[in-house]
């Protein structure tokens, strides 16, 4: 089977899956592609505590994507 997209963003991180929701949300045909699944959520397991900064502009993009 054969599917085209107009842009492929690789990696699903905080990045690509911004850059790639906002191409979607203007028109593009977009694949995300990562190279492990998200794993399954469960309640009980212990938060993740990484942090990331972000800049003002950083919060204002993802504002608008809806994030």
């Amino acid at each position: 089977m054969t599917q085209a997209y107009d842009i492929v963003v690789v990696g699903a991180g905080m990045v690509g899956a911004a850059l790639a929701t906002g191409l979607g949300q203007n028109g593009f045909s977009v694949a995300l592609i990562d190279r492990d699944s998200a794993g399954a959520f469960d309640p009980a397991q212990s938060p993740d505590l990484r942090v990331s900064a972000i800049s003002a502009g950083n919060e204002r993009y993802l504002r608008q994507l809806g994030a």
